[in-house]
């Protein structure tokens, strides 16, 4: 996976944090030696100022520097405004000794120790500070570490890496510490002056009974440099190879038992699933009131962003309402991958993914946390059914923020889906926004008010997507694809809901029928083993490429070099790639479900109905736009225009501020009923007690292979095997039947009683 993005880099968004009250009592004290650092110190000064956590206090502990620029960075520093930065100064004593004296004139609970020439994250003081509040049985929280200067990767050890503990240490100083354990152990061992003062401390915190754990994220950013441009602090056991070696035999001597038995445990959570309800605390474990930024302050809850047109808006929707000018800020709630992680964060101006450093009994009072923190104007729910089920705890105890969803599609098979959920939560709702008016409609006919729901297009960024001649020819003559051959392009999940299959079923009747053609196919999902069998049975490698998943910038340099796109989805809201696909300039030809011919019109597409032979349909619809290429070419044309015209990702973003707007407003003019305190804490409990134990069900081995089974396509080869079982009723009563029928005639042939 990608470092994710540099602290200070140009390209990520800065969400321009600044406390409302600068002299409030600090959460965490950051402890900073600083020796001959050189320039670079600024860098660190500017991570921590970046801080989306503003009250922290910083004391620099000037350890006998005399490099005279970084007597400037020390200068300059003492000069800020800020009672937040203190410049301790001292003769040289050594890291040890630096360290502990700044801690004893730190104020905060928490201490996090970070090196001069290293960087922070913008939420890393905040996640780690709500981590340790999520663990109180914890002593410590680190982080996973990006490395950048001479060596770029990142490290994934700390405190879960157990098996290296204490033969190897694998811990940086760089965590954050509860200042009780700190003092617990006497803080840093002053003798130690030339490196492994942090591996001696961690091994007298582990042999004191106190141990820490890990937020699954980089947050921070350590610098790394050769060894001859050191000019402050410099490690002489690096030039010593039995340095190591000795300091491991003297604390085998002094802690027998941490080497023999290894680091404590620390207790987690009780177990969902033996214990699953929710001790929820409604209030946050400490304030960080932040100076309102921004024309207006949103706040998206999501589930993930993995790869599908859903997450694909959430990314689009943060960016352009950033680019206006909003602050936003996203939650993840789910546990996931995420691969499009990294295009979020650059997206938007913060992101939490939960699961990483909160525990779900939690998640309630960090979203009113951060709803107060920032003074969040909109709160917006995005495809995520676990947060619907928070709403009720959100209203009533921030009642004054106005609540809207966006909501893509209805899934029949799942009881109507997400929006029979917006259904369901409608009291605590403000507006419902939908992605088309077929769904608009859907919802009108369950009974919401028409007035609270409304329509907002998902569209798409017309200047990125638009037609590449040069990529078509550079991606044609890759593919091996003669520029007179039609390429037809399929975008999608290999999943049932896509109907996969069946498109490998048209390629086949299109070679059957020596109709010309390559079919590209991007996209990967439980079909994927499916497809490949399918394209070797058939021979049909010439003509169909299994292509993966792809990122977002080699999806749109294919539908360059494509003709058009091909979408037999079983269901849809409007696909996100029509959007995409016709603003390249593709003709589709696509399933008439959901929204679609809202935006896909006779002149520009071809919409396909469900009912009748799916397989002819598509073969006749792709056979004539493959036979005229003056129509295919027209209708892409088409398309583009439309889209431009209607579809274009400004107007998108027009339209969502216009909701906003309209949310607001009724909010304030027809506000929603109020909801009591302990009946919003009693639901959060239910949810997240339902949400912990889903999620423990979700990670037992039978449940993931019963779902892969279930939505997959082979599930209809099981369903169809299941129907024998109706077969084998018939003819138990069959039998049943036949043995009444028998056995009375027996019983009157011998004359005994008998019913008939």
């Amino acid at each position: 996976m990608p470092l994710p993005p540099f602290p200070l880099s140009p390209s990520l968004p800065a969400y321009g944090y600044a406390p409302v009250d600068p002299a409030a009592t600090p959460v965490v004290s950051i402890v900073t030696p600083c020796y001959n650092s050189g320039a670079i110190f600024l860098d660190t000064a500017r991570s921590v100022l970046r801080q989306s956590l503003q009250q922290w206090e910083w004391i620099i502990v000037n350890d006998g520097s005399d490099d005279a620029a970084t007597l400037r960075v020390l200068a300059l520093l003492r000069a800020v405004n800020d009672p937040r930065i203190r410049v301790v100064d001292r003769s040289r004593c050594g890291l040890s000794a630096a360290r502990n004296a700044g801690v004893a004139v730190s104020r905060a609970p928490l201490l996090f120790f970070l090196d001069s020439d290293d960087l922070l994250a913008p939420t890393a003081l905040e996640q780690c500070a709500w981590a340790l509040a999520s663990r109180p049985q914890s002593a410590a929280v680190a982080t996973r570490c990006a490395t950048f200067g001479a060596a770029q990767q990142e490290t994934r050890r700390g405190f879960a890496t157990r098996h290296m503990f204490p033969h190897d240490n694998p811990l940086t100083v760089s965590v954050l510490l509860r200042r009780s354990a700190f003092d617990r152990v006497g803080g840093f061992d002053e003798r130690f002056r030339d490196g492994l003062e942090d591996y001696e401390f961690w091994v007298r915190l582990a042999a004191a009974g106190l141990w820490g754990h890990d937020i699954a994220e980089a947050l921070v950013w350590l610098r790394r440099k050769a060894p001859e441009t050191y000019r402050g602090y410099r490690w002489t056991f690096r030039e010593d190879r039995g340095a190591m070696a000795r300091m491991r035999n003297d604390l085998r001597t002094r802690y027998p038992q941490v080497f023999r038995d290894g680091p404590p445990r620390v207790s987690g959570e009780p177990s969902p699933i033996l214990q699953p309800h929710a001790l929820i605390d409604p209030e946050p474990p400490f304030a960080n009131r932040l100076q309102p930024v921004g024309a207006r302050r949103v706040l998206m809850l999501a589930p993930w962003v993995e790869i599908g047109g859903a997450d694909r808006f959430t990314i689009d929707l943060a960016a352009g309402l950033r680019a206006r000018g909003c602050r936003v800020s996203v939650c993840l709630s789910r546990p996931s991958a995420n691969p499009w992680l990294n295009e979020l964060r650059g997206a938007a101006d913060e992101v939490f993914n939960l699961p990483t450093f909160l525990a779900p009994a939690d998640y309630p009072r960090f979203l009113r946390y951060l709803i107060e923190s920032r003074s969040i104007t909109t709160v917006v729910v995005q495809n995520d059914l676990f947060a619907y089920r928070l709403l009720p705890f959100l209203r009533a105890w921030c009642p004054d923020v106005p609540i809207v969803d966006f909501l893509h599609i209805e899934q029949e098979h799942y009881h109507g889906g997400v929006p029979r959920a917006a259904l369901e939560y409608d009291p605590v709702i403000d507006l419902h926004i939908t992605s088309s008016h077929h769904l608009r409609q859907w919802m009108i006919e369950r009974s919401a008010d028409p007035v609270r729901v409304d329509v907002c297009y998902i569209n798409v960024d017309t200047q990125r997507w638009q037609p590449d001649p040069a990529a078509r020819a550079r991606v044609r003559a890759e593919l091996g694809a003669p520029p007179d051959v039609p390429v037809i392009l399929f975008v999608g999940r290999l999943a049932p809901q896509k109907r996969p299959r069946l498109v490998a079923e048209i390629a086949r009747a299109l070679m059957e029928q020596d109709v010309p053609g390559m079919f590209l196919v991007i996209g990967d999902g439980p079909d994927m083993g499916w497809m490949r069998r399918f394209v070797q049975r058939h021979r049909l490698e010439r003509r169909v490429r299994l292509l993966g998943s792809a990122p977002s910038a080699q999806v749109r340099e294919i539908m360059a070099a494509a003709d058009i796109l091909l979408l037999p989805s079983e269901h849809e809201g409007i696909a996100f790639v029509l959007f995409e696909a016709m603003a390249m300039g593709l003709a589709p030809v696509a399933a008439d479900v959901g929204g679609q011919r809202e935006l896909v019109t006779p002149d520009c597409g071809v919409l396909v109905p469900l009912a009748g032979d799916q397989v002819a349909q598509y073969v006749e619809a792709l056979q004539r736009l493959i036979a005229d290429p003056q129509r295919r070419a027209a209708m892409g044309q088409s398309a583009r225009a439309r889209v431009v015209a209607h579809f274009d990702q400004q107007q998108m973003i027009d339209r969502m501020l216009e909701l906003f707007e309209q949310a607001a407003t009724l909010a304030r003019d027809a506000p929603r009923p109020s909801v009591d305190r302990g009946l919003g804490l009693a639901t959060a409990s239910l949810a997240i007690e339902y949400f912990q134990f889903r999620e423990a069900l979700l990670r037992l081995a039978p449940v993931r292979w019963a779902r892969a089974a279930r939505w997959s396509s082979a599930w209809e080869t099981v369903r169809r095997i299941a129907e024998v079982r109706t077969l084998l009723d018939r003819l138990d009563r069959r039998i049943y039947v036949l043995r009444r029928e028998v056995m009375w005639r027996i019983k009157r042939a011998l004359g005994k009683e008998y019913n008939q």
